[in-house]
């Protein structure tokens, strides 16, 4: 008998079945809770079919029917228990041709195409992400150093795959582990002391179809980390310089060249939220002959460059910039497949001289 490959798990196999190896045959009388074909029954894959048929109140289907009905019934169950929100319009199509499958129908109907053995890679891929997840989640990360927090990212590298975008299905279930990851990394501060980061992306993050609002950011806590910034110390110096010598106010807009109004934070929190913000500026000198400020700092929220560790490069906080620059790319891709949004982002407050 010639060689054949099992549609479920793509594995050769030579025996008499059309559709399944005998273990993978065994394992979905399991899977779908029906008991184990007695021994008397020649074709435990005919009979397995069969059964499928009477569960959904199919009766008197001819062969082909029935192995059709079977296909799509296994790959409902799988996606059934890979339980994400992002299946669902995928899984009322399936439901919709086991429906339509009947006894005088005369043909067949597939609203969407798919292969068994596609739809058992993914539940397997959701199995192994949901198990990696598992002990995230038990990582305390305040007591995690970037390293071992680089290396947990790693392990989860897989979800990130550009080429399941292609198909329906599999682009659902890569989107939603990339969504659940991304919550996880919310909740996790970005997995360190990024409080920042967490908050613009967690506004970001958006569930097939729905757009984040634009933010404005006037809190305390963001203001100082601009403040002790070694970055907007050197821009501010650099503007008074350039434009408050001999003058008592000046201002700075978006008519000014680029590279005035362009700010690049140095490291953690800032690096990662901020990328190539714009900060406009209004100085004004008071009483004291001390210099006043007004703030505002844009940027677009994306992730639309990978970017290479060189760009980010700390000597003195390497892993820092690794674990930066990996998850800037991880969101390029995120990006890409419409899991991370897209916003506006401003950024506004008052300081004058002796505050920074």
């Amino acid at each position: 008998m010639d060689e054949k490959r099992c549609i479920l798990c793509n594995k050769p196999y030579n025996y008499k079945y059309e559709m399944f190896g005998r273990g993978c045959l065994d394992n979905l009388y399991n899977l779908l809770g029906f008991s184990k074909s007695p021994r008397i029954i020649w074709n435990k894959e005919l009979n397995l079919c069969t059964k499928i048929a009477w569960k959904n109140h199919k009766f008197f289907l001819n062969k082909k029917k029935k192995y059709a009905l079977a296909q799509k019934y296994i790959a409902l169950t799988y996606l059934n228990m890979m339980n994400y929100e992002a299946l669902n319009d995928i899984k009322e199509q399936i439901s919709n041709d086991i429906k339509n499958i009947k006894m005088f129908s005369k043909n067949i109907v597939e609203t969407i195409s798919f292969s068994l053995n596609d739809i058992y890679k993914l539940f397997n891929y959701s199995q192994k992400f949901n198990e990696i997840l598992k002990e995230i989640k038990k990582v305390i990360w305040e007591e995690v150093d970037e390293k071992v927090a680089e290396d947990f990212i790693k392990s989860l590298s897989f979800i990130f795959d550009e080429t399941k975008k292609a198909n329906p299905i599999s682009y659902a279930v890569f989107y939603s582990m990339q969504y659940t990851f991304w919550q996880v990394v919310v909740v996790g501060g970005i997995l360190t002391n990024m409080k920042l980061s967490a908050r613009l992306l967690s506004n970001s993050l958006s569930i097939f179809g729905k757009e984040p609002r634009d933010m404005l950011i006037e809190d305390e806590e963001t203001i100082k980390s601009i403040l002790d910034s070694k970055a907007f110390k050197e821009r501010i110096g650099k503007l008074i310089y350039k434009y408050g010598k001999e003058k008592d106010e000046f201002v700075v807009d978006n008519n000014e060249p680029i590279e005035d109004i362009v700010i690049r934070f140095e490291k953690n929190d800032l690096l990662f939220a901020l990328h190539d913000a714009t900060m406009l500026v209004k100085a004004k000198k008071d009483k004291e002959n001390k210099w006043n400020f007004e703030i505002e700092i844009n940027d677009i929220y994306d992730f639309t460059d990978f970017k290479d560790i060189k760009e980010y490069a700390n000597v003195e906080d390497v892993i820092t910039d690794i674990f930066s620059t990996l998850l800037n790319n991880l969101g390029v891709i995120s990006s890409e497949y419409g899991v991370i949004k897209t916003y506006d982002l401003k950024i506004k407050f008052k300081t004058k001289e002796g505050e920074f």
